[in-house]
């Protein structure tokens, strides 16, 4: 697996949704649980700005036990996400969470952008 730098931000493809996760470990309990409803479109943002893509495995051979099911792993991409390709994800997400004044939501640094995330998820 790639280095992350939690605290990190899961964007969702074609939603407004983000997901904050501050580790790893919530990171696998919800990949555990959501392996087969998340798509590779969806996207992992880490602290520093990387952007990893959701990358998930093919099917096993038929002939294995279908139980056993390896999770999707992050594959880095070579584009990084800076402040303000962010701010326009966090302000919407901050106008899908209900709170009236997204457009005044301001950071000048990816984990501040992620920082906000947690906040607005706390909030609503």
């Amino acid at each position: 697996m790639q280095h992350i730098h939690w605290p990190a931000i899961l964007q969702f493809d074609q939603d407004d949704e983000l997901m904050y996760l501050p580790n790893y470990q919530d990171w696998l309990s919800f990949i555990c649980a959501n392996q087969y409803t998340v798509c590779t479109q969806d996207k992992l943002i880490d602290s520093t700005g990387h952007v990893y893509h959701i990358q998930k495995h093919l099917p096993l051979d038929p002939s294995i036990d279908a139980n056993v099911t390896e999770l999707p792993q992050l594959i880095k991409l070579d584009q990084n996400m800076n402040v303000l390709q962010m701010l326009p994800i966090v302000r919407q997400f901050g106008q899908f969470q209900g709170h009236c004044c997204s457009a005044k939501i301001i950071f000048t640094t990816i984990e501040q952008g992620i920082a906000t995330v947690a906040e607005l998820e706390q909030l609503y």
